[in-house]
């Protein structure tokens, strides 16, 4: 049993943040002990995250309507008894300290894809230019039509099948082992795992059978399959002079009802050796590019911190800060971290993946306005709050800029010196990241407007969400980590969290002046 007027204050406390170590104990042990506790629980929680819903929103944050994720209220009550089950556990783990919102009780976004609805990766893209919905190297690739005006994709399909398709095309993607193609040209390698491996083109089947094919259509019912290893068996209503077999060498072109032997043409479709010269080729194009770029940047007005992550010294790991004018005092310590590539196989970059990772450093002063930018990959979002920077732990104007669990972008601001809620300023971006996004890069930045008294974020070059500052306090500049956070001291509230960041950082900026958004977009 449990005093209810006892357990309605304590919850009260807990999302007002004014939680003591004692009370916390006791409501850890009324969620534990009985289910009707975590049931009151969860009706606090679901009213608590739709009053603060309207606040954010009479508050005049603003989010970008094309870039608001759908979430289906109820989905999470449907899930209410494991949730229930977890909650003690999670007011064990420390959900009480800093930010303390309904993000902790939201699931992974209502329109990332299943397995299940995943049959595909992509490889490669070189020269593309899609038509609808377009993806970047790394994608998983959900069923569904892709479409290319332009361009040669490469497709690693689940069953193993490695599908190069060039454009102008249309091609379905149905399942691991099936697929459609309404246009275009299709080169298919299919190793022994993947046999079976079938591609349709309007009443026709080609059906792998070990092998290597390509096909040719221009619609529905007009194809041409050419064998180049192996043996096809082709299915469907076919004309009756046409052979349902097809071995190394041939080839038939179906075409209004009736079907032409011809020879296999491998020279007409794409050669995967070319193809791997062509995408070395532009990695090195957009590598140099990038390298322009940033010379030019280290010269910005503004730029305080420029880690480039080009030239770690391994010795004794440390990351040279190469803002114009910037002195060694201002240089990165990497903890922990694992040296990878980058955007692209010449761009270095560091892994975040333990608890431990991440780069330190310190600056001094202040300033009523920053912007903070980087280039990220996330690889998994494991924790409530995923850190990518945190600055001037305890003090006013102290910085958090991380991913939260469901993919949302969070900025924080300590506005007072209260260990509670109230004390930050806060903006939340709506989802910006997916499981669809993992081992994706992405260029994240965040801008405190300090004389305008907003707060930006962007994601790829496009303001996603604003809001309003109602203190404005300056930014405080300070000990800085970069992927992680910890506290000022072992006696502060946040102490023993982990938020460690789980990807790779290949770029960040931090500048004491709020950028433009043309300004912003000019660093992709």
């Amino acid at each position: 049993m449990y005093d209810e007027d006892r357990l309605q204050r304590l919850i009260s406390a807990h999302f007002d943040g004014e939680l003591t170590t004692e009370d916390r104990g006791e409501l850890e042990a009324m969620l534990l002990s009985s289910a009707k506790a975590r049931q009151v629980f969860l009706d606090h929680a679901e009213f608590h995250g739709l009053l603060r819903e309207q606040a954010l929103q009479e508050g005049g944050v603003e989010w970008l309507e094309s870039t608001v994720r759908s979430k289906p209220r109820n989905r999470w009550m449907s899930n209410g008894s494991w949730i229930a089950a977890g909650l003690a556990a999670c007011v064990a783990l420390g959900w009480w300290w800093f930010p303390i919102t309904d993000s902790h009780l939201t699931n992974i976004p209502g329109d990332a894809p299943s397995a299940s609805e995943e049959v595909a990766l992509l490889g490669l893209a070189i020269d593309v230019e899609w038509d609808g919905p377009s993806f970047t190297p790394g994608a998983a690739l959900p069923k569904g039509l892709l479409k290319i005006r332009k361009g040669t994709l490469r497709l690693d399909f689940y069953s193993g099948a490695r599908v190069v398709l060039e454009g102008p095309a249309k091609l379905e993607l149905i399942s691991p082992d099936l697929a459609r193609l309404d246009e275009g040209k299709l080169t298919a390698k299919v190793p022994p795992p993947a046999q079976g491996f079938t591609v349709l083109n309007g009443n026709l089947r080609v059906v792998d059978r070990g092998t290597q094919f390509g096909m040719n259509a221009s619609g529905a019912d007009n194809c041409a399959v050419h064998v180049f290893d192996g043996e096809v068996e082709l299915q469907g209503d076919l004309p009756q002079s046409t052979a349902r077999k097809l071995f190394e060498g041939d080839a038939v072109n179906i075409h209004a009802g009736k079907s032409t032997n011809i020879t296999a043409d491998r020279n007409s479709f794409a050669d995967p050796v070319r193809m791997l010269k062509d995408a070395a080729r532009e990695n090195t194009a957009k590598w140099e590019e990038w390298r322009s770029n940033s010379r030019s940047l280290r010269k910005s007005s503004g730029l305080l911190v420029y880690f480039d992550f080009e030239e770690i010294e391994t010795s004794n790991m440390t990351l040279p800060n190469q803002a114009s004018g910037a002195n060694e005092q201002s240089n990165g310590s990497v903890i922990g971290c694992e040296k990878l590539s980058g955007r692209w196989d010449q761009k270095s970059a560091l892994g975040f993946a333990k608890s431990s990772d991440r780069v330190r450093f310190r600056m001094k002063g202040s300033s009523p306005s920053i912007t903070c930018a980087a280039w990220v990959r996330v690889d998994s979002l494991p924790l409530y709050h995923n850190s990518l920077l945190s600055m001037a732990p305890d003090e006013i104007g102290e910085i958090h800029w991380k991913i939260d669990r469901s993919g949302r972008l969070l900025l924080g601001m300590r506005s007072s010196g209260e260990p509670v809620y109230q004390s930050w300023e806060r903006l939340e971006s709506p989802v910006i990241v997916t499981s669809r996004d993992f081992g994706r890069w992405m260029h994240l930045a965040t801008v405190i407007d300090g004389d305008a008294g907003v707060m930006k974020h962007f994601v790829n070059g496009k303001q996603v969400a604003a809001g309003p500052m109602k203190r404005r306090v300056p930014v405080r500049f300070g000990l800085a980590n970069l992927g992680n956070f910890d506290a000022g001291s072992p006696t502060s509230p946040g102490s023993g969290t982990v938020r460690a960041f789980n990807g790779r950082i290949d770029e960040f900026a931090l500048f004491d002046r709020a950028l433009s958004a043309e300004e912003i977009a000019a660093m992709q």
